[in-house]
């Protein structure tokens, strides 16, 4: 278990270490960073065709199950609110 959770290397730290020593202004702080989001971009792992598939299809599922969960209620309180207006109406 302890080996999925990997600590950074010493020398990305000292690399960190240096860079932030040379980030000096707010232009370098602006370089440094976009030079450590491309570094963890390249760590990134693109999903295959088929997980992608299976995402895509949780994802609309869920949203789905939402929907209908959100008219189900829109249309009670529709129904409760067009009772109470019926039902205490000023000319019955």
């Amino acid at each position: 278990m302890s080996e999925e959770l990997e600590q950074p290397s010493e020398d990305l730290v000292e690399k960190a270490r240096t860079n932030r020593a040379a980030a000096r202004g707010p232009f370098g702080r602006i370089i440094l960073f976009l030079q450590q989001v491309i570094a963890e971009l390249k760590k990134v792992n693109r999903p295959t065709y088929q997980e992608l598939r299976n995402y895509t299809a949780v994802v609309l599922a869920f949203v789905v199950v939402v929907m209908a969960i959100i008219f189900g209620l829109d249309y009670l309180f529709g129904q409760g609110v067009i009772w109470l207006y019926t039902f205490f109406a000023p000319g019955k």
